[in-house]
């Protein structure tokens, strides 16, 4: 398995730095693709009301659509040979994730994100019976205070 180029975190390649990837729950899942490239939801017009007429008022001219922040979840595996070597790697990774903003490219996807770290579900360590390799996966949970600005 090689994932080189695949992802990257702030410029760093999080295969070869971290041996990190994205991952699906299930086969042939696109969870990951889905919570990335969700729509974004609009934030509501500033409207006034007036006891003394119906419904509400907006301009003739409505302004340019804004949008609101998002929360993004993904699920982020690393790979390893032993237990410890394991993690090491995934503090590596958490320590990257956890410092700040997180410019996040996808090689797929045309779009580079701009988040922060919220949260982590408890990971599931798994070890391949065959020659004994782990991967541990979980559930990172991002803030988008900005969607749909590209990140340079």
């Amino acid at each position: 398995m090689n994932l080189t180029g695949y992802m990257t975190i702030n410029g760093v390649d999080a295969w070869t730095d971290y041996f990190a990837f994205l991952c699906e729950d299930k086969v042939d899942d696109s969870f990951n693709f889905g919570e990335l490239q969700k729509p974004l939801e609009m934030k509501e017009y500033t409207t006034v009301e007036f006891r003394e007429r119906d419904g509400e008022e907006l301009p003739d001219v409505l302004p340019s659509p804004r949008y609101k922040a998002r929360d993004v979840t993904l699920y982020i595996a690393v790979y390893a040979s032993t237990l410890s070597e394991y993690n090491t790697r995934r503090a590596a990774f958490m320590e990257a994730i956890r410092a700040g903003w997180v410019n996040l490219k996808v090689k797929e996807l045309p779009t580079a994100y701009r988040f922060y770290y919220k949260g982590i579900t408890d990971a599931k360590v798994l070890e391949d019976a065959t020659d004994g390799r782990i991967i541990g996966r979980w559930k990172v949970k991002f803030r988008e205070p900005k969607p749909g600005f590209a990140v340079e």
